[in-house]
């Protein structure tokens, strides 16, 4: 009988199945061509429900709802006449797309109990863990990638998503042994080089990643849908080693709404906004075109709700000074949370409100609004790296306040963490401002070094330049 990838039946002919794993190998490894694969599946056997599933995803990843619920519904359909193990994959791939994603979390885990190798059930439960998964989330994804890791072995899919686990989970020696050991089995891997970049980040080795992402880009075929999200990782390499312009460049060429056609609206609006936003954290003295992301976000996620895309076009309203969206997307989140959902009102709302407040020039307020949710923002979704962006914000939003004291504290906190330029900078303006001129200039210094390759010109090197004696 004809198997997928890992090796589970198929209810279909062998030439189709071929069609399948090529398809389903390609989303997985982020490459261009899953829709003709799968497509050219469903034309060998117009009978198999699982092309069909798949494509549901791939839509609804690009944000296409009607095609994504048109596959789903096909694939249910079709599966009636497949196996049970079929009949399962379909309806929990098609679950979020029919607004059953909080029944579909228990048909998952009874399913990968009974089927630890069905590797699209296992994207599709990382997926909703990423996004919905509360405080704990980087610990329940690690748990269930060790529970996994025996069935998978040595693959090169399940090894990338092993490694993002554990870095997220600090363990970084661990991270890229798994990660290394995918590249090796597979080059032309999207998520194995989407984890090798979260490693460089996690251990401000940013010249690092920088050089291998740049060069492992050139081999990436551009039309590959996480040629973006990747091409963003680099930009935030670029702006750590104090290139704006280059990162900006990026921005425009690959990262903004519209450069990327076969992006996901999700990623687009995330990468896009938060990417602008660090610029302008960073005092960067460039135009940036805002409406793009705002208006992507409406037309794509109307309904607040969608959490993670909802504070990202929270950035984009608040650089536009927009008070009429930003007052609806308050009030949407409020409704949401109203329906029950757990992060709408209670972090997301208060993250927004910090946002427009710092946009507006009132960092204390945004200063204290960020603080109180500190501990919650995980459940936004997102990764560390990700996540970073407010952090930061918490920080320079102190530091505008003339928070001394609590700045301070955070940049203590991050430097423990690693030593990087842009925080041993920020640490110099605070002990400027508290008066321990001696401290402020070693960091200052020490911050003129590491930057020692960064862009002359830039806005933040020259006001470096003009704290320095």
């Amino acid at each position: 009988m004809p198997t997928d990838s890992w090796g589970l039946p198929l209810t279909t002919s062998e030439d189709a199945a071929a069609h399948y794993r090529d398809g389903v190998e390609r989303m997985l490894g982020y490459l261009p061509g899953v829709a003709e694969a799968l497509e050219r599946a469903i034309a060998a056997d117009p009978t198999f429900a699982l092309p069909h599933s798949q494509l549901a995803l791939f839509y609804l990843f690009r944000g296409e709802a009607e095609s994504a619920g048109r596959h789903a519904r096909e694939a249910e359909r079709l599966a009636d006449g497949a196996s049970e193990r079929e009949r399962r994959h379909a309806a929990i791939l098609g679950a979020p797309i029919a607004g059953r994603g909080a029944e579909a979390a228990g048909w998952i885990d009874e399913h990968l109990a009974e089927t630890p190798r069905d590797a699209p059930i296992v994207l599709q439960w990382l997926g909703g863990n990423f996004y919905s998964g509360g405080v704990q989330k980087r610990e329940r994804m690690l748990e269930q990638f060790d529970r996994l890791a025996p069935s998978f072995g040595d693959d090169w899919w399940f090894l990338s998503w092993h490694a993002f686990a554990n870095h997220e989970m600090d363990d970084l020696d661990r991270a890229e042994a798994l990660v290394s050991r995918s590249l090796e089995l597979r080059r032309s891997n999207g998520q194995a080089a989407h984890a090798h970049a979260h490693v460089f980040f996690e251990r401000h080795d940013t010249p690092g990643g920088a050089d291998w992402l740049g060069g492992w880009l050139t081999e990436f075929p551009h039309r590959a849908g996480f040629h973006r999200h990747l091409t963003w990782h680099q930009a935030l390499f670029l702006l750590a080693n104090g290139r704006p312009a280059e990162a900006l460049g990026l921005h425009d060429e690959k990262i903004r709404p519209g450069a990327d056609e076969a992006g996901d609206a999700m990623g687009a609006v995330a990468d896009g906004a938060s990417l602008l936003w660090r610029c302008r954290l960073h005092d960067s003295d460039a135009a940036f075109d805002w409406r793009e992301i705002a208006e992507l976000a409406e037309r794509a996620f109307p309904r607040a709700g969608t959490v993670w895309v909802d504070v990202h076009r929270a950035m984009a309203l608040a650089a536009l000074g927009d008070e009429t969206q930003i007052g609806s997307l308050l009030d949407g989140l409020r409704e949401a949370g109203e329906r029950g959902h757990p992060t709408a009102d209670a972090v997301a709302r208060p993250v927004i409100e910090a946002l427009w407040a710092f946009g507006a020039g009132d960092y204390a307020t945004a200063a204290d609004g960020l603080s109180a949710v500190r501990e919650q923002l995980v459940t936004l979704g997102g990764s560390n790296a990700q996540r970073d962006v407010f952090e930061e914000t918490l920080v320079e939003a102190r530091l505008r306040a003339g928070q001394i004291e609590e700045a301070t504290a955070l940049l203590r906190e991050r430097l423990e963490r690693g030593a990087t330029p842009r925080d041993l900078f920020r640490e110099g303006r605070a002990l400027s401002a508290d008066g321990e001129l001696t401290a402020a200039q070693a960091s200052l210094r020490r911050a003129r070094e590491l930057w020692a390759a960064a862009d002359d010109d830039s806005a933040e090197l020259r006001r470096l330049d003009g704290l320095l004696n």
